[in-house]
């Protein structure tokens, strides 16, 4: 048995324990879930609450959640922002963005496809 704590916005696996907070109110997030192989990450389809290593994106959603993830990072790519002052850092932001680009090109669309902004 692990004790799962869910994303709300993404329906994401936040944190995996394995026994429930003795806090009652970081307890009260967690949810009893009879998979011990669940990891951080995996998705909650909020139809039926089942657990997926990964979410399968219908072409919309994705194109949204693409635009919203380029919309976040286009001051990164701007003259003036930090990550101009380390070419491998600007250079890790263009790949980035190029792949959130490509993403609705992948069928079927998987989380794979939707890259995670590197981190600096």
């Amino acid at each position: 048995m692990k004790y799962i704590e869910i994303h709300k916005q993404t329906n994401r696996v936040h944190r995996v324990e394995d026994t429930l907070p003795s806090n009652s109110a970081e307890a009260s997030v967690f949810t009893e879930c009879s998979d011990d192989s669940v990891q951080e990450g995996w998705w909650v389809n909020p139809a039926d609450n089942s657990l997926n290593t990964q979410k399968t994106w219908d072409v919309e959603e994705a194109r949204a959640e693409r635009n919203r993830l380029l919309a976040e990072s286009d001051w990164l790519v701007l003259e003036d922002s930090p990550a101009h002052a380390d070419p491998s850092v600007l250079a890790a932001m263009k790949t980035y963005r190029q792949t959130l680009r490509d993403v609705t090109s992948h069928d079927p669309i998987l989380d794979e496809h939707i890259p995670i902004r590197p981190g600096f």
